[in-house]
């Protein structure tokens, strides 16, 4: 599942009304003298922005002064964590902290309903408190359709110890939580810690929150943060952005193919015959010819041998594949052996297409994997 930054999740808090401390994105071009006068403070906290854990184990997470700010933060700019360069650093507001605690809502798939886990025992993993402290983790389910209002959440609030005015504050916050997961479509929203300050006041001082990815058609804005683009390559999330699922891998042979299964199927089947694939591509069912050209595209800036579609046709026609396949061939100067694979709908009809176009086609798929294995290899 897509998981954000913590700074797009912390954006995401502040407009729904779950307070947050004061942040600012660093990306090494604007001085952070500004921040420094909307603090009024000369420390602040710099944290790298990463989609995996163990940033603080890793040094990227450090309370430094303004006179060491940009040095510190220009040494983290740049450096791997876990595969990925980091690129952006949060400025924040440092915080006085009196009590941490953990709070997350997610969709549980089992049930269809959203769970809230909750405990007075923040700042550690929840998995190390469910094994030393599990009697002080609270759990509860809340149908996904109810319109939450803070009176739901007012017993959490009384087995975390808050009383009062932080009683109230904290209700509010999980009535927010619960529209927030509702109006964008999350899986998962986890602030750990959230912190009471000696004012009294509730603070998410973290955030991890994870998107469905199926509803990126509704969620434009999210879909399109940075950490979306981040978490694919390029040509990635090009095809994503186009409806095709694909995945970059380190073999010879780009894979086209209508369904996940059978690019599956196909990817094994490269193997099997002395190859490897290039990449994952499915177009699903009922593609153009407009996704068949573009994934076509994207197989033609990737580094590969040889091509080789597989289409097993039944909402799809195998002539609008084929009318697909040369119109690409012929407007992105394929240069690499590729071989075709159709059965299906006017199956016949494609193949006689492709033929008279000078590209292999087959009705059957393990001849037409071997051949395109043979082309790579060097043979005739």
């Amino acid at each position: 599942m897509p998981m954000l930054y913590e700074i797009e999740g912390k954006q995401l808090f502040k407009e729904n009304g779950i307070p947050v401390p004061k942040f600012k994105a660093y990306d090494g071009i604007e001085s952070i003298k500004a921040f420094v006068e909307e603090l009024g403070s000369d420390i602040m906290m710099a944290k790298a922005q990463a989609l995996s854990g163990g940033r603080g184990k890793a040094g990227l997470i450090q309370k430094v002064s303004s006179s060491e700010a940009e040095e510190y933060i220009q040494s983290i700019l740049g450096r791997d964590h876990q595969g990925k360069p980091v690129e952006i650093v949060m400025l924040e507001e440092p915080m006085e902290i009196v009590n941490e605690y953990y709070l997350s809502v997610m969709l549980d798939n089992a049930s269809g309903k959203y769970l809230v886990l909750a405990s007075s025992r923040g700042g550690v993993d929840i998995e190390e408190v469910a094994e030393k402290y599990p009697d002080e983790i609270f759990k509860e389910y809340f149908s996904a359709f109810v319109e939450p209002q803070s009176y739901m959440f007012i017993e959490i609030g009384k087995n975390l110890g808050f009383k009062a005015k932080t009683l109230t504050s904290f209700s509010n916050i999980m009535k927010n939580m619960f529209i927030m997961a509702q109006q964008r479509d999350l899986t998962l929203i986890e602030i750990n810690p959230l912190i009471l300050t000696p004012d009294n006041k509730i603070i998410a001082a973290d955030s991890k929150v994870v998107i469905d990815g199926n509803a990126d058609f509704r969620q434009l804005d999210v879909a399109s943060l940075k950490s979306q683009k981040d978490r694919h390559t390029d040509l990635e999330f090009e095809a994503d952005q186009a409806g095709i699922s694909y995945v970059q891998l380190e073999g010879e042979i780009g894979i086209i193919s209508g369904g996940a299964g059978l690019a599956m199927a196909t990817c094994d089947l490269l193997e099997f015959y002395g190859s490897s694939p290039a990449n994952f591509l499915d177009v699903g069912g009922g593609a153009d010819e407009t996704k068949i050209e573009k994934s076509l595209e994207i197989l033609s800036r990737q580094e590969i041998k040889g091509i080789f579609i597989n289409f097993f046709a039944g909402i799809t026609r195998c002539d609008d594949v084929a009318q697909g396949i040369i119109n690409a061939s012929k407007k992105f100067e394929i240069k690499v052996p590729m071989v075709i694979r159709l059965v299906g709908t006017n199956d016949d009809i494609g193949i006689q297409m492709l033929e008279e176009n000078g590209i292999n086609a087959y009705g059957k798929m393990e001849p037409a994997a071997k051949r395109i294995v043979e082309l790579v290899k060097g043979g005739n």
